[in-house]
Protein backbone atom coordinates (compact mmCIF):
# COMPACT_ATOMS: atom_id res chain seq x y z
CA UNK A 1 0.00 0.00 0.00
CA UNK A 2 1.22 3.90 -0.36
CA UNK A 3 1.72 6.26 1.81
CA UNK A 4 0.26 9.00 -0.61
CA UNK A 5 -2.79 8.37 -2.09
CA UNK A 6 -3.01 8.44 -5.85
CA UNK A 7 -5.89 10.23 -7.31
CA UNK A 8 -6.50 9.41 -10.96
CA UNK A 9 -8.33 12.61 -12.18
CA UNK A 10 -7.83 12.39 -16.03
CA UNK A 11 -7.81 10.09 -18.99
CA UNK A 12 -4.97 10.59 -21.30
CA UNK A 13 -4.07 9.51 -24.91
CA UNK A 14 -0.39 8.10 -23.73
CA UNK A 15 0.31 4.43 -24.13
CA UNK A 16 0.78 2.06 -21.88
CA UNK A 17 4.44 1.47 -20.69
CA UNK A 18 6.56 -0.97 -18.05
CA UNK A 19 6.16 1.97 -16.07
CA UNK A 20 2.71 2.06 -15.89
CA UNK A 21 0.50 0.43 -13.20
CA UNK A 22 -2.18 -1.94 -14.22
CA UNK A 23 -5.60 -1.69 -12.90
CA UNK A 24 -8.06 -4.14 -13.30
CA UNK A 25 -11.85 -3.32 -13.16
CA UNK A 26 -14.84 -5.44 -13.12
CA UNK A 27 -17.81 -4.56 -16.25
CA UNK A 28 -19.64 -2.49 -12.97
CA UNK A 29 -16.52 -1.21 -11.75
CA UNK A 30 -15.63 0.21 -15.51
CA UNK A 31 -18.84 2.79 -15.63
CA UNK A 32 -17.98 3.91 -12.09
CA UNK A 33 -15.78 6.67 -12.51
CA UNK A 34 -15.26 7.71 -8.95
CA UNK A 35 -13.91 5.58 -5.90
CA UNK A 36 -11.29 3.77 -4.45
CA UNK A 37 -9.39 0.84 -6.54
CA UNK A 38 -6.31 -1.35 -6.01
CA UNK A 39 -4.00 -1.80 -8.89
CA UNK A 40 -2.38 -5.34 -9.05
CA UNK A 41 0.47 -3.85 -7.07
CA UNK A 42 -2.26 -3.81 -4.25
CA UNK A 43 -1.52 -0.04 -4.50
CA UNK A 44 -4.77 2.44 -3.43
CA UNK A 45 -5.71 4.76 -6.01
CA UNK A 46 -9.06 7.37 -5.76
CA UNK A 47 -10.56 7.04 -9.31
CA UNK A 48 -11.85 11.15 -9.30
CA UNK A 49 -12.39 10.86 -13.38
CA UNK A 50 -14.92 13.65 -14.59
CA UNK A 51 -18.26 12.44 -15.26
CA UNK A 52 -19.83 12.02 -18.27
CA UNK A 53 -16.78 10.81 -20.27
CA UNK A 54 -18.28 7.39 -20.74
CA UNK A 55 -17.54 3.81 -19.24
CA UNK A 56 -13.08 2.99 -19.15
CA UNK A 57 -11.85 1.01 -21.67
CA UNK A 58 -9.45 -1.60 -21.46
CA UNK A 59 -6.45 -0.93 -22.56
CA UNK A 60 -7.01 3.13 -21.71
CA UNK A 61 -4.38 4.99 -19.67
CA UNK A 62 -5.32 7.55 -16.85
CA UNK A 63 -2.61 9.54 -15.47
CA UNK A 64 -3.03 11.09 -11.86
CA UNK A 65 -3.49 14.55 -10.66
CA UNK A 66 0.51 15.13 -10.32
CA UNK A 67 0.92 13.40 -13.10
CA UNK A 68 3.40 11.02 -11.53
CA UNK A 69 1.62 8.13 -11.95
CA UNK A 70 -0.02 6.48 -15.01
CA UNK A 71 -2.58 3.38 -14.62
CA UNK A 72 -3.54 1.61 -17.42
CA UNK A 73 -7.35 -0.44 -17.20
CA UNK A 74 -7.62 -3.56 -17.25
CA UNK A 75 -10.79 -5.82 -17.52
CA UNK A 76 -10.73 -7.95 -14.63
CA UNK A 77 -11.78 -11.47 -15.11
CA UNK A 78 -15.48 -12.23 -13.81
CA UNK A 79 -17.59 -15.42 -13.33
CA UNK A 80 -19.62 -16.15 -16.40
CA UNK A 81 -23.06 -17.80 -17.49
CA UNK A 82 -22.61 -18.90 -21.29
CA UNK A 83 -25.61 -19.86 -23.09
CA UNK A 84 -25.33 -20.87 -27.25
CA UNK A 85 -27.57 -22.45 -29.08
CA UNK A 86 -27.37 -22.38 -33.09
CA UNK A 87 -31.12 -21.83 -32.66
CA UNK A 88 -31.43 -17.87 -33.17
CA UNK A 89 -35.11 -17.60 -31.96
CA UNK A 90 -33.96 -19.52 -28.79
CA UNK A 91 -31.06 -17.33 -27.85
CA UNK A 92 -33.40 -14.26 -29.37
CA UNK A 93 -35.85 -15.73 -26.34
CA UNK A 94 -33.20 -16.03 -23.47
CA UNK A 95 -32.18 -12.34 -24.04
CA UNK A 96 -35.72 -10.84 -24.22
CA UNK A 97 -36.38 -12.69 -21.07
CA UNK A 98 -32.79 -11.74 -19.31
CA UNK A 99 -33.64 -7.84 -20.67
CA UNK A 100 -36.88 -8.35 -19.12
CA UNK A 101 -35.04 -8.28 -15.72
CA UNK A 102 -32.90 -5.96 -16.40
CA UNK A 103 -29.87 -8.55 -16.69
CA UNK A 104 -26.69 -6.90 -18.11
CA UNK A 105 -25.51 -9.28 -21.33
CA UNK A 106 -22.98 -9.60 -23.65
CA UNK A 107 -24.03 -10.88 -26.96
CA UNK A 108 -22.15 -12.83 -29.78
CA UNK A 109 -23.40 -14.98 -33.07
CA UNK A 110 -24.41 -18.36 -31.58
CA UNK A 111 -23.95 -16.96 -27.76
CA UNK A 112 -25.20 -14.90 -24.99
CA UNK A 113 -22.86 -14.07 -21.59
CA UNK A 114 -24.12 -12.94 -18.65
CA UNK A 115 -22.94 -12.88 -15.04
CA UNK A 116 -23.09 -15.62 -12.96
CA UNK A 117 -26.47 -15.45 -10.68
CA UNK A 118 -27.88 -18.51 -9.02
CA UNK A 119 -31.50 -17.37 -10.23
CA UNK A 120 -30.90 -16.55 -13.49
CA UNK A 121 -29.05 -19.71 -13.97
CA UNK A 122 -32.22 -21.65 -12.80
CA UNK A 123 -34.53 -19.63 -15.22
CA UNK A 124 -32.07 -20.59 -18.24
CA UNK A 125 -31.78 -24.36 -17.10
CA UNK A 126 -36.13 -24.20 -16.74
CA UNK A 127 -35.95 -23.58 -20.66
CA UNK A 128 -34.12 -25.68 -21.35
CA UNK A 129 -30.68 -24.00 -21.93
CA UNK A 130 -27.45 -25.67 -21.22
CA UNK A 131 -25.18 -23.88 -19.27
CA UNK A 132 -21.34 -23.30 -18.45
CA UNK A 133 -19.66 -21.42 -16.53
CA UNK A 134 -16.82 -19.98 -16.83
CA UNK A 135 -14.13 -17.14 -15.87
CA UNK A 136 -13.39 -14.20 -18.44
CA UNK A 137 -13.89 -11.02 -19.39
CA UNK A 138 -17.19 -9.29 -19.17
CA UNK A 139 -17.98 -6.51 -22.12
CA UNK A 140 -21.99 -6.02 -21.17
CA UNK A 141 -24.07 -4.55 -23.94
CA UNK A 142 -23.97 -0.41 -23.69
CA UNK A 143 -27.62 0.77 -22.76
CA UNK A 144 -29.56 2.49 -24.74
CA UNK A 145 -29.28 5.90 -22.20
CA UNK A 146 -25.79 5.79 -21.95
Amino acid sequence: MSAKLIYLTERTSAQTNENCLILPLSAKERGQLRGKRYTLDGIEVILNLPRGGGRLIPGEVLKSDNSLFYVTIEAAKEDLIKISSDNRLKLLKAAYHLGNRHVEIELHQQEICLLNDMVMRKMLERQGFEIEISQGVFSPEIGAYE
